[in-house]
């Protein structure tokens, strides 16, 4: 079993490629995604658009999405299921945290189409403004790689 840490900015379509891979190797089973257990968590669903709602600013859930997706990571890798876990942070000490988390021999794959993509992809559709919460996102992995 090889566990799988797809790390990328915010609008990388990581979760739609974790979703493809878990339908691709039986041998992966789960996946952590921090974006599916928040929404999990207060039942927010995408829009029409197929975006999810902005999170308020100051998220006091953020801290429990995050509990619950190392106790995912944790539980799989105890429980030898293959999982993989997204990651939108650039910072390179989280994600060798990260990786090592998901057990001897998990491996990383960087999924980045560039920032102007992601940038496109997380823009109002209407107006092509970005919202301050997803400049943030985006930093993540730009501002810290």
């Amino acid at each position: 079993m090889t566990n799988l840490l797809l790390s990328g900015p915010a609008g990388a379509a990581k979760s739609a490629l974790a979703r493809q891979m878990l339908r691709d190797n039986p041998n992966l089973r789960a996946v952590a995604d921090f974006q599916a257990i928040y929404a999990a968590l207060t039942l927010v669903e995408r829009g029409p658009d197929g975006r999810y709602p902005v999170r308020p600013e100051s998220d006091d859930l953020l801290p429990l999405a995050e509990y619950v997706r190392r106790a995912v990571i944790t539980g799989a890798v105890q429980r030898e299921i293959g999982i993989i876990a997204t990651n939108s942070d650039g910072d390179l000490d989280r994600r060798q945290f990260l990786l090592a988390q998901l057990g001897e021999g998990a491996t990383e794959r960087i999924v980045d189409p560039g920032e102007d993509i992601v940038r496109a992809r997380l823009a109002d559709p209407m107006d092509g403004a970005l919202s301050p919460e997803c400049d943030g996102a985006i930093q993540r992995w730009y501002g810290r790689k």
